[in-house]
């Protein structure tokens, strides 16, 4: 096993020195890529400060009510675009301070997977179930990116995004804030966050949520794709839609947590209910969504982020929306909708083997 872990780190070690930092961003993208390629894909383990089956880990309600483990303390850390100067906008993702693993469940999770590791005690029951496990991390993520927040003032620009599954390339800090502001304006100018869309929500049921507010969406979704010049049926072409909701044709329209963008006091606000949450973040985001279009703009164009779950995975016209390509000797991922390079791409569930893919383009 030793042996194994030793040959992956050679591996990537390898990879890191093929790819020459050039540039603003160049080196986020080995990191970022060099992540998703350790990503092990495997279920989260239970977070609390527990010894299984013994007096501390009582049968008696809850495994919730103990303190996270030390061995899972986390780290917000900085995805730094080595911008001279202070930058404008602190990006972060959060991993397990010791290991720097990733803290999101695997990409089966959105496939049906269960996402975190059960607990059977002696007298037969589950505690935590697989479902309290991936809600139990999704709670220490955001209290270890509360109290990062707090560090800040509310009219800071900040950005989140998941790890061990999204990928960066061919951007500096000027155009991701350019990106922004352009996403801002083509979903009428209200809106101070941003986020990535997909063509699937984690949750299919959802899938009505949306449909009650369906002439609000739409309405929000064309007008920003035609603002920006771009087909509004791009995602029927690119779509594959194998599991879970779909709308028919598909629609590149839910929101996707896996990237956030804004003044640190909003996105504050919008993560507010998550002390009392009992469901999962994705469920929480989406209805902050419906109910606030004004203040959230979603990226239903793939101009600052792309998702590929539920996408076409083959590289045909009509397949990936989105390549690596070499630009003035730098590595850009070019999303082929618009045309124009993508800041970060996210892969999970269906396209995760695509992303690894994209990895080790990036890093080759």
């Amino acid at each position: 096993m030793v042996a194994i872990v030793l040959t992956v780190t050679a591996c990537l070690m390898a990879r890191s020195r093929a790819l020459v930092v050039k540039g603003e961003g160049d080196a986020l993208t080995t990191e970022l890529a060099e992540e998703v390629l350790a990503n092990p894909e495997q279920d989260l383990p239970p977070p609390w400060d527990v010894i299984v089956n013994t007096p501390s880990d009582r049968d008696v309600g809850t495994v919730t009510e103990h303190p996270f483990a030390p061995a899972y303390e986390l780290e917000v850390a900085e995805s730094s675009l080595e911008t001279t100067g202070t930058p404008a906008v602190a990006i972060r993702r959060i991993l397990v301070a010791e290991t720097r693993n990733a803290t999101q469940p695997p990409p089966s999770y959105r496939t049906g997977g269960v996402g975190g590791r059960a607990v059977r005690h002696l007298n037969g029951v589950e505690n935590p179930t697989g479902a309290t496990t991936v809600w139990g991390w999704q709670r220490h993520r955001y209290f270890a990116l509360k109290a990062w927040m707090d560090t800040k003032g509310d009219a800071d620009l900040m950005a989140v995004h998941a790890s061990g599954e999204v990928l960066f390339a061919g951007c500096d800090e000027s155009t991701v804030l350019s990106k922004y502001n352009q996403i801002i304006a083509a979903n009428g100018g209200t809106q101070t966050i941003v986020m990535a869309a997909e063509v699937s929500p984690l949750h299919a049921d959802m899938g009505a949520s949306y449909e009650l507010r369906a002439s609000v969406v739409d309405a929000l979704r064309t007008g920003c794709l035609t603002a920006e010049g771009v087909a509004t049926d791009w995602a029927t072409i690119h779509a594959a839609c194998s599991t879970g909701y779909c709308d028919s044709p598909p629609k590149y329209q839910f929101a996707n947590p896996s990237f956030i963008m804004g003044p640190v006091g909003d996105i504050k606000e919008m993560l507010a209910d998550m002390p009392t949450w009992a469901d999962t973040e994705n469920r929480l985001i989406n209805q902050y969504y419906l109910r606030n279009t004004d203040k959230v703009a979603l990226d239903f164009a793939g101009v600052l982020v792309m998702s590929l779950h539920n996408m076409k995975l083959e590289d045909t016209t009509t397949g990936i929306p989105v390549e690596v390509e070499v630009v003035s000797g730098s590595k850009v991922i070019k999303n082929k909708v618009t045309g124009n390079p993508v800041c970060f791409v996210h892969g999970t569930g269906t396209s995760f083997s695509t992303l690894k893919g994209l990895a080790q383009e990036l890093l080759s």
